[in-house]
Order: C-alpha cells, then structure tokens, then sequence
C-alpha cells in the first residue's frame, strides 16, 4: 500500500529533483491534497553536510502543511543506495510516517547514455526500532544533544518533551534567538536552583562555543552525563571540569519533581 502512494509521476517528480540537487541530497514531503490525490512537496535541504544528511528548511516544512495532509517523507542518496541509513530509521520513527529514498549516481560508463542511474524507491515504514543511546553517529534533527535527551527521557521515564520547528534550523545558536531557554518553559522543564545535586532525568544546558546555550546533556547517576557533541558519537562523560563550567541551566521535568 506504501509504495503505491508513489505513482509514476511522482517518482519521475522525485527523479528530476534528486538529479537537479546532486551532488546534494534532495528532500520533501508527501501530501495529500484534493480529492485524495498525493503530491510531492520539495523542501530545501539546509544541512550543514547536504551531500551525506538533509534538513528539511522549517518554513518549507510548514508551507507543504498548508497544501494538504502530510502521508509521508522522501529524500535521495548520492552515489550510494537506497538502503535506509540508521538516521533515516530513526528519522522515520520520530516521524511517524513512512519514508521514502532513492539514489541517484552519476554515470561514468560510456556505453551507458545517461548522465545519472537512478534506483528505484526504497520505502521504509515505522516499526518500533530502537536506536541505542550510545554510539550514535552526528545527524542534525535526528541525532544530536537535544534528541538523545529527547530520547532517554522518554525510555527511561516515559517522558515527553518536543523539538520545536526552530531547532531543526542548522546552526541557529549563531543567531539572535535563544532557542532552548525560550522553549523549555513550554516542554514542563523547571529552573532549578544553581547547587541543586542533580538526579536522574536532570538536563544540563551548556554554552560551549556560543552567545547563547548551543548543547544540551542529561544527567544519568554516578556523577555521569549522557550527551551528544557535534560531529561525534554520543556516550557518557563525567560532569564536572568543563562541562559543570559552561552550564548555565540545570532542569528537571516536572513530572520527575
């Protein structure tokens, strides 16, 4: 039933704009508009690495809510496959939504006339995979300080807490807006008092490299943080030195109060 959302229009749609976005990785939604019809919504790929990751620009995101409901996400690989990589599972899960990949490869045969052979369309749906916390190679959106906090709150107490569309903005502690004391408010997380012994389930956010807070850790006992550094594995680390030094807020969901 998945793969028959994508007719041959759309994949040929999908074709045309993978190659125009080679070496890059196009991406977008899939919606459905009137009369049941699905259309193919291309949304610009802001990572910060587009040949290897994509992003999906929010304002975008929101424009394609507006034409319709959103059934499902698509993007291509370049000079790969169309083997789902483990963000994109995760990604699919976060998302809820069936996903669907192709790959485009630029052609180097000769006796081949075509500039790029294209894949067919891999479609992956959600299916409870469980991603380890440790180990978790850098994705921005799917795995990164905010989402492995996202994540162990939710294993590990059944709490939930939301990343808004801002977050999804690469590079958005170089602006001018505080993007994780503006919304932790909203997500039940307290202020606590600065001294308070930290408990399991406790968030640290941290200025590292930034004007305003640009990581974020959460406490797991034994004087030990789980978090997820740019361009690194996520794993544990100890709390203290640089870590304790550059956090400027310690919170705790209310639920865990």
């Amino acid at each position: 039933m998945m793969k028959e959302m994508m007719s041959a229009g759309l994949y040929t749609a999908m074709q045309s704009a993978a190659v125009a976005a080679y070496p890059n990785e196009a991406c977008g939604l899939l919606v459905s508009a009137k009369r049941g019809k699905y259309e193919l919504v291309l949304c610009r790929n802001v990572a910060d690495d587009p040949v290897n990751f994509f992003v999906m620009d929010a304002d975008d995101q929101i424009s394609a809510e507006t034409q319709g409901e959103v059934v499902g996400v698509w993007h291509s690989h370049t000079d790969g496959s169309n083997k789902a990589s483990d963000a994109d599972i995760a990604g699919c899960e976060s998302s809820e939504l069936p996903w669907f990949i192709i790959n485009v490869t630029r052609n180097y045969n000769p006796d081949i006339e075509t500039d790029f052979v294209i894949s067919d369309v891999n479609v992956i749906a959600p299916c409870g995979a469980v991603t380890p916390l440790e180990g978790r190679a850098y994705a921005f959106g799917v795995f990164d300080c905010w989402t492995l906090c996202r994540d162990y709150l939710k294993r590990e107490f059944d709490v939930s807490v939301d990343i808004c569309a801002h977050l999804h903005i690469p590079n958005w502690w170089n602006g001018d807006r505080d993007i994780l004391t503006d919304n932790f408010s909203g997500q039940r997380l307290v202020k606590l008092p600065h001294g308070t012994p930290p408990q399991k389930g406790d968030l640290f956010f941290m200025k590292i490299g930034a004007k305003m807070p640009d990581h974020c850790a959460v406490y797991v006992g034994g004087n030990l943080i789980l978090h997820h550094q740019t361009n690194r594995l996520s794993g544990k680390a100890i709390y203290g030195g640089m870590y304790k030094k550059c956090t400027v807020h310690h919170l705790r969901h209310k639920d865990l109060l």
